[in-house]
């Protein structure tokens, strides 16, 4: 950028108005503020107009989902789901579903001009409704164990929830709520009957881990002993998706969360998928807590 070098008024230097203007000369912007001559920092929010001619960011909304109590002591419980279920929506203590609404304009985003950036998060606990339900069926790795002798069921991944955004573009009576662009309800069957996404399909997805198991190892491909399962306990999962419309202006209304789970990984024909573990699904369950739910327009240019 550019660098004023005016020094400072020394002895014998006049001071009049004349003098203090010709000093200030360089300070004058006569033509477009730009990369050169301004740094990014040099203006703060307050500084742009508000009202309709909002400039870096002219909406703003925000709202807290889930159950909401910072105390862990109570909490939303949910089971697995299998294919076909509509997924679960967060949901206060009453229980309602949560949402965020963008009021009764809502916010409206240009091609080229807008960008819509979402930002969520929220207190869950995942955990199993009996002792490794994810070591029947295909679900998991059998290895030797050398104490005592024999073999063991290793879980194999096959254990995750899916969180992702939905949106209501149509009203503000938000009541017509659908995946947003490039996301999908892990409804799309896959094989042998399930349901999942590919992960191209998972545009606004977010997952959180259902099982921590580990052992030690004698050699390659042995186990000493059986696996340990580690509770996760309460943890956070969180998630940003970023929208630039094309090739048409759209108003978005509200936004909510939504989530199913277990998923597995899959492969099939070079492409890589979450399905619905639909095997072990009544033996999942996952506790909600409070979260929130953040989103704003942003003007690129």
């Amino acid at each position: 950028m550019s660098r004023l070098t005016q020094g400072p008024i020394v002895d014998g230097d006049a001071i009049n108005a004349a003098s203090l203007n010709d000093r200030f000369t360089q300070f004058t912007q006569s033509g477009a503020l730009n990369q050169f001559n301004t740094r990014d920092g040099a203006f703060d929010l307050p500084q742009f107009e508000t009202g309709a001619s909002r400039f870096l960011v002219p909406d703003f909304a925000s709202a807290t989902i889930g159950y909401d109590d910072w105390k862990h002591s109570a909490s939303n419980t949910y089971t697995g789901q299998t294919t076909g279920a509509s997924p679960f929506i967060t949901q206060n203590a009453a229980p309602a579903n949560t949402v965020l609404s963008l009021g009764a304009a809502g916010f409206t985003l240009q091609p080229s001009t807008h960008i819509l950036r979402v930002y969520w998060d929220l207190s869950v606990k995942p955990y199993w409704n009996g002792s490794k339900p994810w070591t029947g069926g295909a679900s998991f790795f059998t290895f030797p164990q050398t104490s005592p002798t024999g073999t063991v069921n290793v879980f194999n991944g096959y254990g995750c929830w899916a969180f992702w955004l939905q949106w209501d573009i149509t009203s503000n009576a938000l009541a017509n709520f659908v995946n947003t662009p490039g996301q999908g309800d892990f409804n799309s069957v896959i094989t042998a009957g399930r349901g999942g996404n590919a992960l191209a399909n998972c545009k606004s997805t977010s997952v959180l881990q259902s099982v921590i198991e580990f052992g030690a190892a004698a050699d390659e491909g042995t186990i000493v002993a059986a696996p340990i399962d580690r509770a996760i306990g309460w943890s956070n999962v969180d998630g940003a998706w970023h929208y630039a419309p094309s090739p048409g202006a759209v108003t978005v209304y509200g936004l909510r969360v939504a989530f199913t789970g277990p998923l597995a990984a899959h492969q099939a024909g070079g492409v890589n998928y979450l399905i619905r573990n639909d095997a072990v699904a009544s033996s999942a369950r996952l506790d909600v807590q409070a979260g929130t739910l953040q989103a704003l327009s942003m003007r690129v240019k």
